[in-house]
Order: C-alpha cells, then structure tokens, then sequence
C-alpha cells in the first residue's frame, strides 16, 4: 500500500506540504489499530522558487516519531533508509511494419525521481536496398532514413567510379521507399550504376541527457535534438508523463518503420527518505480516546546527532475504528434473524428482529 509520507523543512523546523510546496502541511489525522507506513523526508531550501528544496540523507542521524497528548501514544524510533534505485524499462506495444506505426512505452520502477536524468538509445538498423533507379535513386521500402543522415552500405555495389565495400555515405533527398546518397552532408549526389538486395546500415542514436522532470513535449525534443527531424516534423510524436509512462509513437517518415525496442540510460534517483510501519495499535491510544482525547494532539518527530537535537512538531488528530479487528460486519450468528455485532470495546451482542421488526439485543 501506498506510505504516507511528511516533508520536514530543516531550516523552518515546519512540516511542509512537498518537494515543491512550501506552505504549511494540514495537521494529519489517524486511526486507532491502523498500522501506518510512513516515510520522512528531510528537505534543505534552495532559495530557487520553482524547486524550492533538495533532499537531505539523514539516515545517519537518530530519529523518533510520536503522536501524543503530553506524552508518545504511538512512538516509533526505528528508521531504515527507503530505496533510491529507480529502473527503467521499455516495452514494444506494435511492432511496426506493413500498415503499422511502431508504438513504444517507457515505464519507471520506484519512487519519485528527485534528481539525474535519462537517455534513450534507437538500435541500429539493417535496411533492405532492392535496387537503382535512373537518377542515381536507391529503392528501399520504409527505409526510415532522414536528411543528412550517416549510414554505411555493406556489401557491393557499383558507382561511375569503382567498386565500393562498406563505406560510409549521407543521406540525400529521402523519400518514404528511397533515398541518394552523397560523400558530405551537402555535396554532389553520388553516382550509382547497380546495386541489388545490399543492405544499409544506421548506427544506433542515442538523445541527449533528459532531465528527471521532463514532460512528454521535452522527452520529444531530445529525439529532434538526436536528428530524428524532417522538414521541421517531429519523427517521434511522446505522450504521457513520468507517473504514468511515456508512449512513443513513430510517425511521418518513420511512420510503418519496423525497430527493435529502445534502451534506456539513467541515473535517476528518488530522494533520500526514512521509513518505518507505525502502529497505532496501542493502549496508550486506547486510552486517549476512551478519554475523548482525540483532537489537539502532536505529532513531534526529534533528530539527534551527537549532541545536536531537533525537534519538529505539528498538530495531529486520531480517532477510533468503526471497523475493529475483533469482528466482521456483521459476525453471523448461525441464524436468519439475528447477528452479532462488535461494540468496539471488547463486547459482542446479539441482535435479533421479530416479525413485527422489533430489534432487541443481548450482551454475550
């Protein structure tokens, strides 16, 4: 289940409402025989508005929570660190081809990322080259390729002037099914007299370095920054976002190209937090709610290092469990017209309907 998580601002000693939210945090609210995975996240300001805290690792340091009246109802003084690992992973969701756009999706493993970033690699491709045309045209079906691009031609083929094995031209003058090629990005087209079912070859491309907060537009432009543009046009369109993954999807000219799947890079990390399951599962809480003592409570969470000691406090709250681990709803009693029902403080009833839907009950 999802941990609850607090934001502590180490210079203000306040609890705050995020990374990027620095107002302060609503008083929190918990339940008695709740057992509650928490995560503390200790966050130094930056004096930059649009991100305004960096995490700290206090993991080193000691930590206790409490959540009392006058003194700890629930405590907890026991932290571990969380996990900073954060995988990437990407799947082949249409292969494309004949009639099919290639659809990819990138998906993260982990917590929030909070710092580095991410590239993205395309592999490098075979492609088919059938024959040549007048004009110095290779044929090759959804070859994929765009202006100006390095690519090598295994193999044999004929120029007007020698016999060529595995050398490097640019791509000239795409087309969906065929291209020319030249010696430089900007020179004459070369001369090509007979080429037959050789391949071309295209080295992988790999996107500059995408930061941990990109949105699917910036993630976008990394594959126009790597040269996967045509005629101004984004070659990979990207939708979604971090929490829900990034979707690729090859279009214009690379539109019924067939890839192999993209690899990620990284070197995200999430924050560095504490956590721990908390129980509230206590008699002391028991006790502050049989009182009534149910509001106007703290929450302190205390840091010490050495002999330096901080404390940290905000305004809690916790109730009592309409559903409690003594019962079901209701507890079956064996018969059609009657049940046992928990009181919630240790006593079980009976309740029973007559015809006339009179309800009587009957302590066991």
């Amino acid at each position: 289940m999802q941990a609850r998580r607090f934001f502590l601002d180490t210079q203000s000693r306040s609890f705050v409402g995020g990374f990027n939210q620095t107002f302060l945090a609503s008083a929190p609210a918990f339940f008695q025989e709740d057992v509650e995975s928490i995560e503390l996240y200790f966050l130094e300001p930056t004096g930059d508005p649009t991100a305004p805290y960096r995490a700290l690792n206090y993991g080193s340091n000691t930590v206790k929570l409490a959540v009392g009246l006058t003194a700890p109802a629930a405590l907890q003084t026991s932290w571990t660190s969380a996990s900073t690992t954060i995988t990437a992973g990407i799947t082949v969701l249409t292969a494309g081809g004949s009639g099919n756009n290639e659809v990819q999706r990138l998906t993260f493993t982990g917590r929030q990322p909070a710092e580095g970033s991410f590239s993205l690699t395309l592999p490098s491709r075979d492609v088919l080259i059938q024959t040549v045309q007048t004009g110095n045209i290779l044929v090759s079906p959804n070859h994929g390729y765009f202006e100006g691009q390095f690519i090598q031609i295994t193999g044999f083929f004929t120029t007007g002037s020698a016999v060529i094995n595995d050398a490097y031209w640019f791509v000239r003058n795409p087309t969906k099914n065929s291209f020319q090629i030249s010696a430089t990005a900007t020179g004459d087209i070369q001369v090509v007299t007979a080429c037959t079912d050789e391949y071309s070859y295209i080295p992988a491309i790999t996107t500059p370095q995408i930061p941990f907060s990109a949105s699917a537009l910036t993630v976008q432009q990394a594959f126009v920054d790597a040269g996967l543009q045509i005629l101004s046009a984004p070659q990979v369109i990207v939708t979604g976002s971090y929490s829900q993954g990034f979707t690729f999807t090859f279009a214009n000219q690379l539109a019924n190209v067939g890839y192999g799947a993209m690899t990620a890079t990284t070197t995200l990390a999430a924050a560095p937090a504490l956590q721990a399951n908390v129980s509230f599962n206590t008699s002391e809480v028991a006790a502050l709610i049989a009182a009534g003592n149910t509001q106007n409570l703290k929450m302190e969470v205390e840091v010490a290092s050495g002999a330096v000691r901080q404390t940290y406090s905000t305004a809690a709250s916790i109730a009592d469990d309409i559903i409690t681990s003594a019962s079901t709803s209701p507890l079956p009693a064996g018969t059609a017209n009657s049940f046992n029902l928990s009181d919630g403080a240790g006593g079980v009833w009976t309740v029973t309907v007559d015809a006339s839907g009179i309800l009587t009950t009957a302590k066991q």
